[in-house]
């Protein structure tokens, strides 16, 4: 134990999970850096933060396979755990080897505090708080995202919808926002940056506000945002359908600096999953939604999430599911499996499906996505797009990649200057998963 007094100080950090664990790493490292803490590699570095992820079993034994993986070097770092896996079962990742500290998701916020408390404790620091007493944002500002053009900016953690299937709120705790005054205050350090783009994102963001006084929403949020004169241009992460209005729709329509990239949740097409899974509207109603936006927004990229094999999943359900996917204009399909999340309601279910059946359904939509890609990717050939340039083609000399506001992947012969700059092309063919352009 405290091995840390008596090395050097070189920081790595190992993240799984969503944006949200991205960027609050992202914020660690940063706050490390300013205590003169060196970021490296994993492999590199005297200290390891594992930032986990308990979404799915699978990410679960992901991490436990990492812990594993590092403690038993022959020197292995000092690791300190944090994350949703951590803030749900803290004692149980204590007890690896090699782990000397295990922090929850309120103390990312002041980890650095117990880094330096680390030394003046015996045996593995556990610092958990009760996370469902937490009714206040953490603010955590970035000055910069290290090895990103595009940043990602969290504005709201937590959520309230208690599907059946989903441990989330049990990790993450009630939703709250950041307030309006701090993140103007983010945004116009990150546009000093340099930054040319920002990802807003959040675990339930599409209820960002609801918690501030007012009552304010998304919505409020747009119109502020379309009063500033940043030449950045702004994504949204992803967003719940129940909270996507129609007012919300025309707001964005009518923000030149909005990219119309959708990240929609449907789970399933079947109305009695939906009600099963406490998703609070009908497959008709959702097919309505993505129409009306996609009418709105006629090159947008809209992502669906969608699970199969949940317990009362029937071969029937499945097919209605697979029925509404085919029919509706969009980009690609987020597909992943039913996994039991313990103290959830859906945990306690009979499952009505054998794995390799849930694995048949799956490999099914993962073609269906595959195709609605291409053909969403084809269609786009031919045309002009400004795409903002993130970086080289790792093995391609000469060339490099980068983004369109509508989600298109794109290669480009060019220059290194070119890096984080928009570059007018027109899009020539495609070459495999991305769109090939030439400058303008």
């Amino acid at each position: 134990m405290n091995r840390l007094r008596n090395r050097q100080q070189h920081l790595g950090f190992v993240t799984f999970g969503c944006k949200v664990n991205q960027y609050e790493s992202a914020f660690m490292a940063e706050q490390a850096e300013k205590l003169n803490f060196t970021l490296s590699s994993p492999e590199a570095a005297d200290i390891l933060v594992v930032n986990t992820c308990t979404v799915t079993a699978r990410t679960d034994r992901q991490v436990r396979q990492c812990l594993r993986q590092w403690g038993r070097l022959q020197t292995p770092p000092t690791i300190l755990v944090t994350g949703c896996y951590a803030q749900r079962a803290p004692q149980e990742l204590a007890n690896f080897p090699g782990v000397e500290a295990v922090f929850g998701n309120v103390e990312k916020g002041r980890w650095l505090e117990l880094l330096a408390a680390m030394s003046q404790t015996a045996g593995t620091m556990v610092r958990v708080s009760d996370i469902q007493n937490c009714n206040r944002f953490v603010p955590m500002p970035l000055g910069s995202f290290w090895g990103h053009t595009r940043v990602f900016m969290k504005i709201q953690d937590g959520c309230g919808h208690y599907c059946s299937y989903c441990i989330v709120p049990l990790v993450r705790g009630p939703e709250r926002s950041l307030p309006s005054s701090d993140l103007l205050r983010q945004l116009q350090q990150l546009s000093d940056a340099g930054f040319q783009e920002i990802v807003f994102t959040g675990v339930n963001l599409s209820r960002y506000g609801r918690d501030l006084p007012g009552d304010k929403g998304l919505i409020d949020l747009v119109r502020l945002l379309r009063q500033t004169s940043w030449p950045l241009r702004f994504r949204f992460s992803s967003l719940e359908p129940q909270d996507i209005s129609y007012g919300l729709l025309r707001e964005l329509s009518d923000w030149p600096h909005f990219c119309p990239h959708f990240h929609i949740p449907l789970q399933s097409g079947a109305s009695a999953v939906l009600a099963a899974m406490h998703r609070n509207y009908q497959p008709a109603w959702f097919e309505a939604l993505i129409r009306e936006l996609t009418a709105l927004f006629p090159q947008a990229a809209v992502g669906l999430d969608v699970m199969v094999g949940f317990p009362t999943e029937t071969a029937a359900a499945f097919e209605q599911t697979k029925e509404l996917l085919n029919r509706l204009p969009v980009a690609y399909l987020h597909v992943f499996p039913y996994s039991a999340r313990p103290g959830t309601e859906a945990a306690v279910l009979s499952p009505q499906t054998s794995a390799r059946e849930v694995g048949q359904r799956a490999r099914s939509l993962r073609d269906l996505s595959h195709g609605k890609k291409l053909e969403f990717y084809q269609r786009h050939l031919g045309q002009v797009a400004e795409v903002l340039v993130e970086g080289p083609v790792p093995h391609r000399p000469g060339w490099l990649k980068g983004l369109t506001a509508n989600y298109l992947r794109v290669m480009l012969p060019g220059p290194p200057e070119w890096v984080n700059r928009f570059i007018r092309l027109k899009l020539i063919e495609m070459n495999g998963q991305d769109l090939i352009g030439v400058a303008m």
